[in-house]
């Protein structure tokens, strides 16, 4: 089952929204469908954060920035709760932790809030969610061709129902095989232009993610239109 969107337009994301709880208030206030939320399963805790540990050593980092790692963590329970009522997460599941998947669902099962969010990231992650979590919509990552040809038997089964997928290798023959294979929802990221939204939507793309709010309210609002060259 897709994420849910008035048919009229696509859904819209906010990537990494949910990682800070101002910012997801922000996101929220703009009308996203889901606020974008990046969850580690890290020493028997569900930390929401874009930055990776460092094995011993004692930072957090990301492609452009380090953090101390003592500094507080935001988990993924106080995020559900700020979230509750107000809006839905789209939960990327990062690292290769087992029990990972467990854990998030017991986090959902004491937020009440298997109707309030939808899973993107790790495939094992997400076939153990699709478990344990039937009703909540999952997008499986494409970030690369190579990724793309390792998702394709799944696509020869029929047993995709969604992608979420880098916007800087699709092709409208990419969109249309995915299509072709039953992909309901077809999600893409990297996307900060309206030329690419026009681009997306000329190929029938039916979602988007993207850091900026004022692009993703003018897709809410309609004042971006397909291409039609």
């Amino acid at each position: 089952m897709p994420p849910d969107a008035p048919p009229a337009r696509p859904l819209i994301i906010a990537h990494r929204a949910g990682n800070n709880l101002a910012g997801l208030a922000e996101a929220f206030a703009v009308g996203v469908d889901y606020a974008e939320t990046d969850v580690w399963f890290h020493r028997g805790r569900l930390e929401v954060r874009h930055d990776k540990t460092a094995g011993p050593l004692p930072f957090l980092w990301d492609r452009w920035s380090l953090k101390p790692s003592w500094e507080p963590r935001l988990l993924l329970d106080e995020v559900l709760a700020t979230a509750s009522r107000r809006g839905r997460l789209f939960l990327d599941l990062k690292g290769r932790e087992t029990g990972l998947a467990d854990a998030m669902n017991a986090a959902i099962e004491r937020a009440d809030a298997a109707g309030a969010v939808a899973f993107c990231g790790g495939w094992r992650h997400l076939d153990r969610l699709r478990e344990l979590v039937p009703q909540a919509p999952a997008l499986y990552t494409v970030g690369t061709l190579e990724r793309l040809e390792e998702l394709r038997p799944r696509l020869a089964r029929r047993d995709v129902a969604g992608v979420s997928i880098d916007s800087r290798i699709l092709t409208a023959s990419i969109v249309s095989d995915l299509k072709e294979a039953g992909v309901e929802t077809i999600v893409s990221w990297h996307v900060e232009a309206e030329e690419t939204v026009r681009r997306l939507l000329s190929w029938g793309i039916n979602g988007f993610t993207s850091d900026s709010l004022a692009l993703l309210a003018a897709i809410r609002e309609g004042r971006i239109e397909a291409s039609t060259v």
